[in-house]
């Protein structure tokens, strides 16, 4: 517990968060005035029939004004290896927070599916088990289903359309709620960290055209989206975890594996591939950051900030790097990783995507009208 003094402080800053007056307090919560003056001054001990009260009209859990912020460090939780650009856009991201909160607020970074697979740690960060979760939005789609269709290929036209959706009442209303309804809080999804709009399909065989996914196992992951999309574009889809889908591909389990260029330096692609097919989609959706909701609401103002300035300033550190990043690699698989890159007709690969997409709607996995919404973005 806290003494009298942080939860009078924690209840004017609060307050002055929200742009109220003591005197708003009191009409919202029928206290008089000089009793609310006297608990913000720490001069009057609240009970927890008052103190509820206040915390219903400031919209923060009774546990703000009373736990004591603990020692030890905070968990943020993902798949991605820490070595890559998003796992040291993590670091940068936990790092910052660090030093705008004068090291009082730490985070232990669990990297590589240590915790767990994404729908595992999903849960676990509804549940409060983890504290932040860093995924693209597909990771989500067990409880905001609309994750799953929007996060496929060729999806958006281009990077304008997908920010467009990002601020549309369709991704607040599917998304961002029912996140939030289910004790999730996507910190500034305009400040994804980029994974660029490339990605490279490792295959055993040269692939040239959709045409030639036929009959391909196909790795999928654990979305009837992206499996449906595969069966759609007549491949074999095969759900493996982003972990074990370099083994598996060794063993024989998938022949066809859809990477983000980023990642390849953490793949080591010429151990179980032959050939890359570029993919450029012409938008790049990202990694985001994800909270708590209860813990984010048991925060003080200065550091729910602190957490949205360092994911912000994360970003900014993480998105150049990925530029660099994309480049050399391009560059070098050939030469590196003995992997020859094919360069197809983008338009052949966007419209065989689209029209897989279109079957998605027919099979009721997305409403067609839903589709027609975001597309007229």
């Amino acid at each position: 517990m806290i003494d009298n003094l942080e939860i009078g402080l924690r209840i004017r800053n609060a307050r002055r968060a929200m742009g109220l007056r003591q005197a708003d307090i009191s009409e919202m919560t029928l206290l008089p005035a000089s009793h609310v003056s006297d608990i913000e001054r720490g001069l009057t001990i609240p009970t927890i029939p008052t103190l509820r009260k206040i915390s219903d009209a400031l919209g923060r859990p009774l546990v703000y004004f009373l736990e004591s912020a603990a020692e030890k460090p905070r968990s943020l939780g993902m798949v991605i290896n820490p070595s890559s650009i998003g796992g040291q856009a993590a670091i940068k991201f936990a790092q910052i927070v660090e030093q705008n909160t004068n090291y009082d607020y730490k985070v232990r970074i669990y990297g590589h599916s240590l915790l767990g697979t994404a729908r595992e740690q999903v849960e676990g960060l509804a549940q409060g088990a983890i504290h932040f979760y860093i995924d693209e939005l597909l990771a989500f789609e067990c409880i905001a289903e609309l994750c799953g269709p929007t996060c496929l290929p060729y999806f958006f036209r281009d990077q304008s359309h997908y920010l467009a959706f990002l601020q549309s009442k369709v991704f607040e209303q599917q998304i961002y709620d029912k996140l939030l309804q289910n004790g999730i809080r996507l910190l500034q999804p305009l400040s994804s960290w980029g994974t660029n709009s490339f990605e490279l399909l490792l295959t055993t065989e040269a692939v040239f055209s959709p045409l030639d996914l036929a009959g391909r196992k196909f790795r999928s992951y654990n979305s009837a989206a992206a499996f449906e999309l595969r069966r759609a574009l007549g491949a074999e889809p095969v759900v493996v975890e982003w972990a074990d889908a370099p083994q598996a591909f060794k063993d024989g389990i998938i022949n066809t594996f859809l990477v983000p260029a980023i990642y390849m330096n953490t793949l080591h692609p010429d151990e179980f591939a032959r050939n890359a097919t570029l993919l450029d989609y012409g938008y790049s959706l990202g990694l985001t950051i994800a909270v708590n909701d209860h813990a984010f609401s048991s925060m003080s103002p200065d550091l729910q900030s602190a957490l949205i300035e360092a994911a912000r300033q994360a970003s900014e550190f993480c998105n150049p790097l990925v530029e660099e990043q994309t480049k050399i690699t391009l560059e070098r698989l050939p030469s590196d990783y003995g992997l020859p890159v094919i360069h197809p007709n983008q338009t052949a690969w966007r419209q065989a995507f689209e029209s897989a997409i279109h079957k998605i709607c027919e099979a009721g996995l997305l409403p067609r009208e839903l589709y027609d919404r975001i597309q007229a973005l």
